[in-house]
C-alpha cells in the first residue's frame, strides 16, 4: 500500500515513537521534498521528532519524492498551499492509496479533491487492530496525543474506545 505522509503526521508519529512501525505497516511511504525540508528545519530548533523523521528517511523507511508543479497549482486552486499542497499533489501523481494528514483544510476537502485521508489517530487504530502494536502502547500513544493538543478530546476518546474493543 502506497502512503503519502505530510509533516503533521510524520511529526506526530515520531513524537509517540510509532513512525517506524507505521512505515512498516504501510510498506511503501513517500513524502514530498518540501515536507521533508520543513521537517528538517526542526533539527536546527532541537526537535527530537525531526531527528526521528530524518533517520527514517536515511534508513529508506520513507522516500522523498519530487512533485510536478502542475499538480501543486491544481491544489492551490482549492486553497491548499505549501507542504500540504505538495502532499496532495504527490498523492495524485503517484496514485497513492492513502494520504496521511492531520491538516484540517485538506481533510475537509478530501471528498471534493478525491483523496483518501487518514490522520494520526486513524493510523493508531489501524496499528492496534492489525496487531502492529499492543493495547498498552495504543493507550499510551493516545495519551501522548492528548498532550500534543492537536486533536479534540472527543475524537481521541472515540478512537480509544474503538481500539480497545
Amino acid at each position: 500500500m502506497l502512503a503519502v505522509k505530510d509533516a503533521t503526521v510524520l511529526i506526530h508519529l515520531a513524537k509517540i515513537s510509532l513512525l517506524e512501525r507505521s512505515c512498516i505497516h504501510f510498506k511503501d511511504v513517500i513524502t514530498p521534498k518540501l515536507v521533508y525540508k520543513e521537517v528538517r528545519k526542526g533539527i536546527e530548533k532541537g526537535y527530537a521528532d525531526a531527528v526521528v523523521v530524518v533517520e527514517a528517511v536515511r534508513r529508506n523507511l520513507i522516500r522523498v519524492k519530487k512533485v510536478r508543479k502542475k499538480l501543486v497549482k491544481k491544489c492551490n486552486a482549492f486553497s491548499i498551499y505549501g507542504g500540504e499542497a505538495e502532499a496532495v499533489a504527490l498523492y495524485w501523481q503517484e496514485k497513492a492509496s492513502i494520504l496521511a494528514t492531520d491538516d484540517d483544510n485538506v481533510r475537509k476537502k478530501a471528498a471534493i479533491i478525491s483523496i483518501n485521508v487518514a490522520g494520526t489517530p486513524a493510523i493508531l487504530l489501524r496499528l492496534v487492530k492489525n496487531g502492529n502494536i499492543g493495547k498498552e502502547k495504543f493507550k499510551e500513544s493516545i495519551s501522548e496525543l492528548r498532550k500534543v493538543g492537536w486533536f479534540s478530546e472527543a475524537l481521541l476518546d472515540r478512537v480509544l474506545m474503538e481500539g480497545l474493543k
